[in-house]
């Protein structure tokens, strides 16, 4: 061979663009005082005071806002717009350098990511409170033949990552963006001489507390920065057994792995002012502004606060592999066994973070294939778990799996240029799941100085040690029954589809137990077990189309669909009243507790002949349920489970990839179906959020809620208050 190899040098760089697909929209200013009069007039007419019902938005207000005549006395904020950017830019760089000789190889890499969010930049802020991601990836991987059957390895890997963002959590600022009042105050005011921050825009609070909600006051409040290491070293060390019997080797790996975190967060407290109805509109545009302090008092300074964690792990791996060729015949075989430990570096004080984590396990796996036409493989593993009891730790799950490779029959010589591969194949095994809920779920806990529920003297309750957790010495494995039948079609040399068919029997599933009675002493505390089961099935199917055009230019067309949809078989709900109340034959995760709507009430003459509501009172455009049980009355025992699970059962993709000599151009779209989420009506409804502070209104509410003169509008009728009809 060769006493050295060229050494190859690999650079990359990619800009890339990310985007929201969707925003909901929001009522504009305009909209929103025009449907919260609507609400109001509603409120009016149900209380009987419409005789002296005042618009709660005058004409002028909302004729001004309209007008845009000043953006202090009439405001009209887009929130979103504020706080986040239509899209951003991100950059990848990767290095890969690889050669060697004879005796030594090596393979160096070098990465470096910036990724940026959409939060908007914020000129007036006298600190960076935008999003930023930075990863640098370092590695190493260098291989020695000691020996003529002896290689022996080292691989390092270092991931370091620094993050920049908002102390307020983007979750909350997308909420806030959504949710706040866009008319109430302007999102910031003129600076004054000798001001030092900025001016927030605000106003007294309509119930909770003592100002309003403004977003971009939340977002500018401060920012942290996180600091995540990632260090991964293994040494391997493999060894050819052909001395022993041709096609035998042994790998030994052994691994050390920590990872560490540390933040720090600075946060200021905002000032805001309220401007005073005693402003005044200038003819020329311009406002004699006259604001007032509201609020907290503000902090130009910023307080800290900082947090830190992180493990490490250990893992020690050995196999045995053989694979040779007679004839024919493949035959190969493997064995592994391996074990590793979890340690949390900051252990703190508990039982559960101050044990380290172990598992270890062996696997084997024989193979045979004849011909390159009947493949056959038949595999088990043998898991250990800390987490159950002496006697439950162990579990045994074999599998199997054939296949047959028809276009490389003698029959097939006739169209193998045009179906170029046609292989089926079937698979079938059994699965075991060991991260539970909770952690050594076989023991129990007992809290000491716990109220007992035991009372004294009339009103004194005893106090003592109490039983908080009941274990179960019998928990142990979860089990999952897996079978896959799939089919490999290759056509043209250029079209490759590939479709499998997979069914999943879950049992064993570990949850709480809700079926004891109260009798056993065991409320609120009751074991956990292995009780549960779910069933699922689906198809995947992906296809791949290349066709390279000359030496300069190729294309690459790509599709995928996958459907997966699973139903709780098994699961221990306590007494229901109602068999339809089950989850059993529902998704996981599926909304459950929900009433059943048949539209809106369109006549008082309805209401008088349908089943009585018991969700305070409610009249005609409030929501119709269905009574699920015919005894004319809707209450708690008229819901049901309803809709897909959180987790979509389709999901589907294309894309393409289009290269001119070292260039390429690639894109990939990716679209969910069949899933469905629970949206909180005081988070949707508008004017009854859990306070009026959040009381934005979706756009789609204009135009499509109920009215005499849109008796079959979408939504029901707006008010000013909470309808707990309509929650």
């Amino acid at each position: 061979g060769r006493n050295s190899e060229k050494m190859n040098v690999s650079v990359r760089l990619e800009n890339t663009f990310s985007m929201p697909t969707m925003i909901q929209e929001v009522a504009d200013g305009v909209t929103y005082m025009q449907l919260y009069n609507e609400a109001s007039f509603n409120s009016a007419k149900e209380a009987g005071t419409l005789a002296t019902y005042q618009p709660f938005y005058s004409a002028d207000k909302i004729n001004g806002t309209k007008a845009r005549l000043n953006k202090y006395l009439y405001p009209d904020n887009d929130w979103y717009d504020l706080l986040f950017k239509d899209f951003t830019v991100n950059q990848n760089l990767n290095l890969n350098i690889r050669g060697g000789s004879q005796k030594v190889n090596y393979f160096l890499n070098a990465a470096v990511s910036n990724e940026n969010g959409i939060i908007a930049d914020l000129d007036q802020n006298p600190y960076d409170v935008k999003m930023n991601h930075q990863k640098y990836i370092f590695q190493s991987n260098v291989n020695a033949k000691i020996t003529k059957t002896t290689t022996v390895g080292i691989k390092v890997n270092a991931q370091l990552e620094y993050n920049t963002r908002p102390n307020e959590d983007i979750g909350n600022l997308f909420y806030y963006s959504m949710r706040a009042n866009p008319v109430r105050f302007p999102a910031t005011l003129p600076a004054e001489e000798g001001d030092t921050f900025v001016r927030y825009g605000n106003n007294a609070s309509w119930d909770t507390g003592t100002t309003d909600l403004n977003p971009l006051a939340k977002l500018a409040s401060g920012y942290g920065k996180r600091y995540y290491s990632y260090v991964t070293t293994a040494f391997t060390l493999d060894q050819n057994l052909d001395m022993v019997t041709k096609g035998l080797s042994a790998n030994f790996m052994a691994s050390f792995y920590n990872y560490t975190y540390s933040a720090t967060y600075r946060s200021a407290t905002p000032y805001y002012f309220k401007v005073e109805d005693e402003s005044s509109l200038n003819p020329d545009g311009t406002a004699n502004l006259v604001t007032n302090s509201i609020g907290d008092t503000g902090t130009t300074y910023l307080t800290s606060t900082d947090g830190n964690g992180g493990h490490r792990r250990y893992a020690l791996q050995f196999s045995l592999n053989y694979a040779r060729k007679f004839g024919k015949h493949d035959v190969g075989a493997m064995f592994v066994y391996r074990m590793n430990e979890k340690k949390n570096n900051i252990a703190g004080t508990s039982e559960e973070n101050l044990l380290p984590y172990r598992e270890q396990g062996m696997a084997g796996r024989v193979t045979y294939g004849f011909d390159n036409r009947y493949l056959f493989e038949a595999s088990f593993g043998y898991n250990g778990s800390e987490n159950f009891a002496p006697g439950k730790r162990w579990g045994f799950f074999p599998s199997a799996a054939a296949g047959w490779v028809i276009s490389n029959e003698s029959f097939w010589d006739g169209i193998r240029k045009t179906v170029s591969n046609l292989k089926i194949r079937v698979s079938y095994g059994l699965a075991g799941n060991d991260a539970l809920g909770e952690r050594f779920p076989y023991r129990s806990i007992v809290a000491m100085g716990e109220e007992s529920g035991f009372y004294y003297n009339w009103n004194s309750q005893g106090k003592g040690p109490k039983i908080t957790t009941y274990g179960n010495p019998n928990a142990t494995w979860e089990e999952a029954k897996k079978l896959d039948v799939g089919l490999e079609l290759g056509l043209f040399n250029a079209l490759n589809i590939e479709a499998a068919y997979f069914t999943e029997d879950r049992t064993g599933i570990f949850m709480r137990r809700t079926s004891l009675p109260s009798s056993t002493g065991l409320l609120g505390v009751t074991p956990y077990g292995n009780i549960g089961r779910v069933k699922s099935h689906g198809v995947d199917l992906s296809a791949v189309y290349n066709k390279q055009f000359n030496k300069d230019w190729s294309l690459s067309l790509r599709g995928t669909f996958t459907f997966s949809r699973n139903e709780v078989v098994e699961k221990d709900e306590g007494d229901l009243m109602y068999d339809y109340m089950s989850v059993v034959g529902h998704p996981v995760n599926a909304i459950t507790g929900v009433l059943v709507a048949d539209g809106l009430f369109t006549s008082q003459e309805e209401i008088d002949n349908s089943p009585k509501q018991q969700f305070g009172n409610y009249t005609v455009g409030d929501i119709k349920y269905r009574d699920l049980n015919g005894d004319g009355i809707v209450d708690n025992y008229d819901t049901k489970p309803i809709g897909y699970s959180d987790i979509p059962e389709i999901v589907y993709g294309f894309g393409f990839s289009l290269q001119w000599k070292a260039f390429d151009l690639s894109a990939f779209f990716q679209g969910v179906a069949h899933v469905s989420f629970s949206t909180l009506t005081d988070q949707t409804q508008a004017f009854v959020g859990r306070n009026l502070k959040e009381s934005s209104v979706f756009a789609d509410l204009y135009g499509n809620t109920w009215t005499p003169e849109n008796p079959g509008a979408k939504y029901p009728r707006m008010t000013t208050g909470a309808i707990d009809n309509n929650n």
